[in-house]
């Protein structure tokens, strides 16, 4: 039964994770924006969300602060970049204002 439990909890906070990335739903700022970024790049190395980026792998997780640029702020949007310079990759994040990630794809065009 604890199992089933611990089971249930894990899916729970697995499927819910990037749709609930700020929980208030205010307004955030740009360095938030960059860690809801960073904190959605590490979720999608456990589980494919549905993004066109899919599941991504290992080396995905070895990001840091420095590998996320916020791009610009377009139509009460952000758009986000993150660099993996060991696979010689990038991704793209467009978000609203309250942190809800809208798109993730690998071509930057939204």
């Amino acid at each position: 039964m604890k199992s089933l439990i611990t089971a249930l909890f894990m899916a729970l906070i697995l499927n819910t994770g990037v749709a609930f990335a700020h929980g208030d739903h205010g307004k955030i700022s740009a360095k938030q924006a960059l860690q809801v970024a960073a904190k959605t790049t590490q979720q999608l190395t456990f589980k494919d969300f549905g993004f066109k980026v899919g599941k991504l792998d290992e080396s995905w997780k070895t990001l840091t602060d420095e590998n996320f640029k916020l791009l610009g702020v377009e139509a009460n949007r952000y758009v986000i970049s993150a660099a993996n310079q060991a696979e010689n990759k990038a991704i793209y994040f467009l978000m609203t204002m309250t942190g809800e990630m809208l798109q993730i794809n690998s071509e930057g065009k939204f």
